[in-house]
């Protein structure tokens, strides 16, 4: 079974370049521009990793994340963001959070990333 990856990020750029990166490795790959699109995705089909931007429209990031801790739906999630101390402290009590990674990034890191999440 292919395992699927969901990019949440409002800038189109940094979606497609995730998704080419992302299934240059093999990965499947669906993409949401904001946080109630992802929460739409999430439902129909539960991805096996979710990167998730940190500030999003209508529904940011870790509000996302712990709206689905509290449904009991527990998704592997990489956050993006431009300021990722502040990120990382909002939200370090969210279970589902694996790692916080600052923006702009490296592809490698991203490619060992996303690999390392879905092997383990």
């Amino acid at each position: 079974m292919n395992k699927t990856v969901l990019v949440v990020d409002d800038q189109i750029g940094i979606r497609l370049l995730l998704e080419e990166v992302i299934q240059q490795e093999g990965y499947q790959v669906e993409l949401a521009l904001n946080g109630k699109e992802a929460l739409d995705k999430v439902t129909e089909s539960k991805p096996d990793l979710m990167m998730l931007d940190y500030k999003l429209p209508i529904i940011d990031g870790s509000k996302l994340v712990k709206q689905l801790e509290e449904q009991g739906i527990m998704i592997p999630t990489i956050i993006m963001s431009g300021l990722p101390e502040k990120a990382k402290e909002d939200v370090e009590n969210l279970q589902s959070v694996k790692e916080t990674i600052g923006k702009p990034f490296q592809l490698n890191d991203i490619r060992e990333l996303v690999n390392r999440m879905l092997s383990e």
